[in-house]
């Protein structure tokens, strides 16, 4: 009677461990829709790969009531030894760290000798255990290892499903040998095979809650690089932004001066002239000529001649009336001033800005107005009837011209 009860002991862990390995094959297939349908890693085929190593082996150890030993034993026993072992080379292929195959494959080798042996001789299943259950601890170890230490660099954090997962999958074959070592104490040996049963079943479970980890890992890896990118892309659309407002800068600005240049002089002309008409504000435009400026370039040289244009320009940047108008270098040795100030305190200004040059003192040798560089300054004023911006400049250069015409070195109004 205890006889056929142990039978039926025996054929009910039989059932569970081939239930076991049909599960473990159904994991891979639900990996493979997966990773149908979403990006996977380097590594991922590998855990793949351990699912069905698990399954096959699990269903040679359930059948080996119907296969030769070597085959469910020995093969079985190598299978889901292996199940780690992939699980942890395939981890070190997704975290590309190296993968050290042949450690790997080494340490399969030797178990399978080992297991080899212990099958010929019909070794004490205790030892057998012991043997199995240390090198299932060392590939779950280092898989837990790798998870913990080195998983965190391309997830961007530590994985903690993960590690409870592993932490499940080494607590649980070490309680079975436990359970096995303990096997005397049991008075019913039903007893003992039920234990063991449900220790099987939790190892299926934990097997299944791997297979939720792989993926979660895959995942968070895909959303953890689609963040970096984003983050990158999103760096070097703010490092473009910041390029093209610099082009758009140097665009505007006259390199010898640091002043507005013709076209931000043109851009800007038209919005001031826009503002002024809508808020009714006066609006007057000087126009800055070097005096004998050729005479000057072509007697101390073109290095001399852009030097004294910076000196101009500081002036034009530094002078107080001028700190809210538009300063622009316009041509050549040409300069123009755009100012929200009537005529007369913009002419006042001009002949202030005119003695301001002359002061410099920058030798003229050529100069047919002094020993000194001296400018000459077009004034003219938006008039009431005014509706073309262009007829201010037009005067203020004519302006320009009759101040020339009159001996230079001064500021006239048009």
């Amino acid at each position: 009677m205890a006889q056929s009860i142990l039978t039926q002991a025996l054929l009910s862990e039989q059932t569970v461990i081939l239930v076991s390995g049909m599960t473990c094959l159904v994991m891979p297939a639900l990996m493979v829709v997966y990773r149908a349908t979403r990006e996977t890693y380097p590594g991922f085929g590998l855990w793949a790969l351990a699912f069905v190593s698990n399954g096959v082996g699990s269903l040679l150890l359930g059948a080996q009531l119907f296969l030769p030993v070597w085959l469910s034993l020995w093969l079985g026993n190598v299978l889901i030894v292996a199940f780690p072992a992939l699980l942890s080379l395939g981890l070190n292929v997704f975290i590309e760290r190296p993968a050290r195959w042949r450690s790997y494959g080494l340490s399969l080798l030797l178990y399978a000798v080992l297991q080899g042996v212990f099958v010929y001789y019909n070794t004490d299943i205790r030892l057998r255990s012991v043997v199995f259950s240390a090198f299932v601890f060392s590939y779950v170890a280092l898989f837990g290892w790798n998870v913990y230490e080195h998983l965190p660099r391309v997830l961007g954090k530590r994985d903690y499903l993960a590690l409870t997962v592993i932490g499940a999958t080494i607590a649980i074959p070490v309680l079975r040998f436990g359970n096995i070592l303990l096997e005397s104490s049991y008075q019913n040996p039903v007893t003992f095979q039920n234990v063991d049963i449900i220790f099987i079943m939790m190892m299926v479970l934990a097997s299944v809650a791997m297979v939720v980890a792989t993926i979660s890992m895959n995942q968070q890896r895909l959303e953890f690089d689609l963040r970096q990118l984003s983050e990158a892309l999103e760096e070097k659309s703010a490092a473009l932004e910041t390029l093209n407002s610099q082009l758009k800068t140097a665009s505007l600005t006259d390199f010898l001066t640091g002043l507005g240049n013709r076209r931000f002089f043109d851009e800007e002309y038209k919005t001031a002239w826009k503002r002024s008409i809508e808020e009714q504000t006066p609006l007057t435009v000087l126009l800055l000529d070097v005096d004998c400026f050729k005479l000057y370039n072509d007697s101390l040289g073109h290095l001399a001649g852009d030097d004294c244009l910076k000196r101009i320009g500081q002036v034009l940047m530094a002078y107080p009336g001028f700190r809210n108008s538009l300063v622009a270098r316009i041509g050549g040795e040409e300069f123009a001033v755009v100012m929200e100030n009537p005529a007369d305190e913009a002419l006042a200004q001009a002949e202030q800005l005119v003695s301001m040059v002359q002061h410099l003192s920058i030798p003229h040798p050529s100069s047919s107005v002094g020993p000194s560089v001296t400018v000459s300054i077009g004034v003219a004023s938006r008039d009431a009837n005014d509706t073309n911006p262009s007829k201010v400049l037009s005067r203020a250069d004519h302006a320009l011209y009759h101040a020339k015409s009159s001996g230079r070195n001064r500021a006239l109004a048009a």
